[in-house]
């Protein structure tokens, strides 16, 4: 490395003013010099500037190299933080990162930095940049925009890549970058596609030192990538790789996955979007198939703040084809998910290597669910029979809601899907579908909806909804309360939550069935082909459901309620409402309806209520 001074101030002239301005514009004894071929070597990180020019510094030469020179005992933080300058530029620094036989440059041009106060970066920019690659995935290169940021902290930065926790520390999360900005770039991957990315924004980025350094972290991820790829090769050599080792896990083995999860708990990533992302791929080809390219198009993507629940992860505007096929989400989000118990019961697996992992509790796995919503899903295929019309599918809305969690299991779910759209294929094998087509029904309109909660102060599971229908053709919707659901149907151990769901008893039950024209058409459609009329078909049915329903259910008055109400929807179909409750306060219990000689006899344990509008 050669420096070349390039000033220095040996005095103070001019006015006062100009003097009062001057002593606040930079440190005491400040130095402006330049470095000549800087090299920081990391490892599998090796850091290059060809030149970099220094203004401002509040050390000389010699103690700012020693910043970088990694000699002596002196921790990289504790170096880190005596940085301190007005200013620090560079027409270009190279970033040479080796994982395996991957090895990626990435070049960023006329750097400034500035505001660098006791390791603290106010300010930085690169005005342009490039990307090459080379490895067994093939060459790459790309182009970068501009790209700046705010509040650097290159001491807590160094930290984290270099020092460890002490044991039994909880380091503090601390924020590392303020504000980012990366105005876009784009890749060539040569035969494998291209791919572009507009601009990104994200503040709020925080890190916290872990229990091993991140740098070591990396180089052992990088030393089990090469292992991995020495065993594929023996493999394909026909050598057994694993002979003469051990059986389970070695301690570095088991070190190393402690370490990886570590990973998850070491970064807070704050908020953040990025726009405009565009892929073109070109998958290797089956032999004898032509090539064929896949599209994908994301208006946005976006994290945190900027999400739409205002936390979790927003997918925006998807767009996808390849050949006749194409399709697109109009927003993709989950609000609320957490790895976190996954993460803990791993350790708790690392931490014990010697117990089988089939004793575990696969149930605390289970990630926290939150919210799952998908909205404006439309794909479009071609027909599967030639000469027919493409297949098209579409979604308006799917949300899957999940409460609070007791042993991985939900103690409340909402689930709704709305106005999902289906063709209905015809097909030698599927005589339904002929059917539904020669009524005129050439697609499904299905929405569906799915609402209940474990309520504890009650031991009960209320189904507040249940419904699925069909626009134009039919609603069921139902409500429902199960009674004598204790905690211990979400038990760890299986054979106490199976105990308790035998337990469980029926309370309550609503049911309204609400025709909007399926009945008709299912009347004409027998009619056609019996070539009847459509009213004789009408009263045949329901003297059907009359005089059979009646022979079935029994002379109970309840029974007798049901079959008038059941008679009279079908003689003019509109709606039929049903109700039955327990007469016993604990409810209706299995063994209520095991004990049952015949199925009649249930009407002896409910109320029952029905009618017909």
């Amino acid at each position: 490395m050669t420096v070349a001074r390039l000033r220095r101030p040996t005095h103070l002239a001019g006015t006062a003013l100009a003097a009062v301005l001057l002593t606040f514009a930079a440190p005491a004894w400040a130095a402006d010099f330049q470095l000549d071929n800087v090299k920081i070597d990391l490892g599998k990180l090796v850091i290059n500037a060809p030149k970099i020019a220094i203004k401002g510094s509040n050390l000389e030469k010699d103690a700012f190299l020693a910043l970088f020179s990694g000699a002596g005992s002196e921790l990289a933080a504790t170096r880190a933080a005596r940085l301190t300058a007005a200013e620090i530029s560079a027409p270009e620094l190279n970033l040479v990162q080796t994982i395996g036989d991957q090895k990626q440059t990435t070049t960023y041009r006329d750097i400034r930095l500035t505001d660098i106060r006791d390791g603290k970066i106010g300010h930085g920019e690169s005005a342009k940049g490039s990307i090459a690659a080379t490895g067994t995935t093939g060459p790459m290169k790309g182009e970068l925009k501009r790209t700046a940021f705010d509040a650097l902290d290159l001491r807590q930065t160094a930290r984290v890549l270099t020092e460890k926790a002490a044991p039994g520390v909880e380091e503090k999360m601390l924020p590392v970058i303020g504000n980012f900005e990366q105005d876009g770039y784009s890749l060539d991957m040569g035969k494998a596609g291209r791919m572009s990315l507009g601009k990104t924004t994200a503040r709020g980025f925080s890190a916290k030192v872990g229990p091993e350094p991140l740098l070591d972290v990396m180089n052992q991820l990088a030393a089990a990538a090469e292992e991995t790829e020495k065993a594929e090769s023996a493999g394909k050599d026909g050598k057994d790789a694993d002979a003469g080792k051990p059986a389970g896990k070695s301690e570095a083995e088991r070190r190393l996955g402690l370490s990886v999860l570590a990973l998850f708990d070491m970064f807070e990533y704050g908020s953040g979007e990025a726009r405009d992302f565009v892929m073109t791929v070109s998958p290797p080809p089956k032999a004898g198939d032509k090539p064929e390219t896949v599209d994908m198009k994301i208006a946005r993507m976006a994290f945190g703040e900027n999400a739409p629940a205002k936390s979790g992860f927003a997918v925006e505007g998807l767009r996808f084809s390849s050949g006749p096929a194409k399709g697109g989400v109009d927003s993709i989000s989950y609000s609320g998910f957490s790895l976190a118990p996954v993460l803990r019961e791993l350790r708790a697996v690392l931490m014990e290597p010697e117990k089988p992992l089939d004793e575990s509790d696969f149930r605390r796995f289970i990630p926290t669910l939150g919210t799952m919503r998908l909205t404006g899903i439309s794909i479009d295929a071609p027909p599967i029979i030639a000469g027919k019309d493409p297949i098209k599918i579409a979604l308006g809305t799917f949300e899957l809601k999940a409460g609070e969690q007791l042993n991985g299991i939900p103690t409340s779910l909402a689930l709704t899907i709305d106005r999902l759209v289906t063709p209905i294929v015809e097909g030698s094998g599927n005589p339904a579908a002929k059917d539904m087509i020669a009524m005129g029904i050439r697609s499904l309109d299905l929405s569906a909806k799915l609402d209940l909660a474990w309520e504890a102060a009650k031991n009960e599971i209320a189904i507040r909804s249940l419904s699925l229908g069909s626009a134009g053709l039919v609603q069921l919707d139902a409500s429902g309360t199960l009674g004598n659901v204790t905690k211990d149907l979400f038990s760890n151990d299986l054979a106490l939550a199976q105990v308790a769901m035998l337990g469980a008893t029926a309370r309550g039950l609503q049911v309204k069935l609400q025709n909007f024209g399926l009945i008709e058409k299912l009347i004409e459609n027998e009619a056609r082909k019996s070539k009847r009329k459509a009213e004789e078909v009408r009263q045949q049915y329901a003297m059907i459901a009359s005089l059979g329903l009646a022979a079935i259910l029994g002379p109970s008055d309840a029974a007798k309620a049901l079959t008038a109400a059941v008679s009279r929807f079908v003689a003019k179909p509109g709606t039929l409402n049903v109700a039955a409750s327990a007469k016993s306060q604990t409810g209706l219990g299995l063994a209520d309806v095991i004990t049952m000689t015949e199925p009649t006899e249930i009407f002896d344990k409910i109320d029952l209520k029905a009618d017909a509008l």
